[in-house]
């Protein structure tokens, strides 16, 4: 049975907001100029499209800086989601591009799940703002390296428009002074010091996918543990056939002193992941 969330709620004092506020685009002047870039430059494709291809969001905001030199790039992007959002564009698109996911979705997903953990920011703020972008593009390709940042990009809004990338309440409320890190596994192997030994929650994975989810009071033993000789029979099989050259650990470790040290906090924190990335080798909590 899937463990309630509500202990996790009961440490909730305040959410981070994670919406950004572009400075100047609440300005009826700034609005205007970006809705004049999108039809100077949109070429019958759709806002996203102009956010997510680099060649029309490079048009787009060059036609911006020419009234606006100053405005960062985000804000324009961010300004441009928020008039589509808001029924502002009032452009209809009439070209489309069609492409089958599947073989990568993955990728998109790990992707951008990745950058909220790390940076408690939804996919929106991360396609709209350059650093970010570049960020979900490199932790995408590593998983995918054959296919290209746009189609991994338009993946993840598909996922998102579907409501896929709803941020996990547990994200959102059990930061525990909460440290990302992510590691090949054959390297955990040969420097098993570079895990922490306290309290976490880790995420076996390869190019396929999520294969693995777990806790423990030290996590560095844990995976060592089926790094090793795991005892669950199914990720055992796997990593006997496969190795462990294409599987990489992500390690959510958080401080010892926190709430995290007990077991009820890091299993409801193991079963809410569990529950919404869905990996290959875990029995349903």
């Amino acid at each position: 049975m899937r463990i309630t969330l509500a202990i996790l709620g009961a440490v909730l004092l305040v959410a981070p907001c994670t919406e950004p506020c572009a400075a100047g685009s609440g300005d009826q002047s700034f609005r205007e100029v970006v809705l004049e870039a999108f039809r100077a430059v949109h070429d019958g494709w759709s806002s996203d499209e102009v956010l997510l291809d680099d060649d029309l969001n490079a048009a787009f905001i060059h036609y911006c800086r020419q009234r606006l030199p100053a405005a960062a790039e985000l804000d324009l992007n961010w300004t441009l989601l928020n008039l589509r959002k808001a029924g502002r564009l009032q452009t209809p698109a009439t070209r489309t591009r069609r492409l089958s996911h599947g073989p990568y979705l993955h990728a998109a997903e790990i992707a951008a799940r990745l950058l909220y953990d790390k940076r408690r920011q939804n996919l929106d703020r991360a396609l709209c703002d350059p650093e970010l972008r570049a960020e979900f593009d490199q932790a995408a390709r590593q998983i995918a390296p054959d296919v290209s940042v746009y189609a991994l990009r338009k993946a993840a809004f598909a996922l998102r428009k579907t409501r896929r990338l709803r941020p996990e309440l547990v994200a959102r409320v059990a930061d525990w002074n909460r440290q990302i890190d992510v590691w090949p596994a054959d390297q955990i192997l040969g420097h098993p010091e570079e895990i922490p030994a306290g309290p976490g929650v880790y995420l076996l994975r390869d190019h396929s996918g999520y294969l693995y989810i777990g806790e423990s009071s030290n996590v560095r033993r844990r995976i060592m543990q089926h790094l090793q000789a795991s005892d669950r029979p199914t990720l055992l099989d796997y990593l006997k056939r496969q190795g462990i050259e294409q599987v990489m650990v992500e390690v959510h470790s958080f401080d010892p002193q926190s709430a995290a040290r007990r077991t009820e906090m890091r299993r409801a924190y193991e079963s809410e992941l569990i529950h919404s990335r869905r990996p290959r080798f875990n029995l349903s909590p």
